[in-house]
């Protein structure tokens, strides 16, 4: 049996790589961001000059995490003078070395995933999944996208 998945004319999808952050770590994030009253400005994005009413922060340098927009920056306690930031599982540098994945890139990168985009704001999404006992945050990227979601299980990678 194959372990492939395959399209219309037996082309393979693309592989993805899964991420999942700790959920109840990322809303922490997530509500500070959208409760700060500045927020830190994106590289990529213009949206017209209006500025982001807040954000996660997905991040790919010396490993893979996110860190909240908001200003000023919610602290590490535990790295004073650092952002308080959450790792995707397995990609945190300091306890699982240097990882990469193609489906990255090779460039490091920071994407804001907006919380209060209109129909289903993903600061709502959070909430009600933490409440709901959801444990894990999950990006699922491939080399062209991403697709944020929550999920109650971790599959391993």
């Amino acid at each position: 049996m194959s372990n492939h998945t395959h399209a219309q004319e037996g082309a393979r999808l693309p592989m993805a790589l899964h991420l999942y952050f700790d959920l109840t770590q990322t809303l922490r994030l997530a509500e500070h961001a959208v409760a700060a009253t500045d927020q830190a400005p994106s590289f990529t994005e213009h949206e017209g000059g209006i500025a982001c009413p807040g954000a996660l922060v997905w991040v790919h340098d010396h490993g893979v995490y996110l860190m909240s927009s908001g200003l000023p920056r919610l602290e590490d306690a535990n790295r004073p003078g650092s952002s308080l930031v959450v790792y995707a599982h397995g990609w945190n540098p300091g306890t699982d070395g240097h990882r990469r994945d193609p489906d990255l890139g090779g460039d490091d990168f920071a994407e804001h995933l907006h919380l209060t985009d209109q129909p289903t704001p993903l600061i709502t999404t959070l909430r009600t999944a933490a409440a709901a006992g959801y444990p894990w945050l999950h990006l699922t990227v491939r080399s062209d996208a991403y697709e944020v979601r929550v999920t109650r299980i971790r599959h391993q990678s």
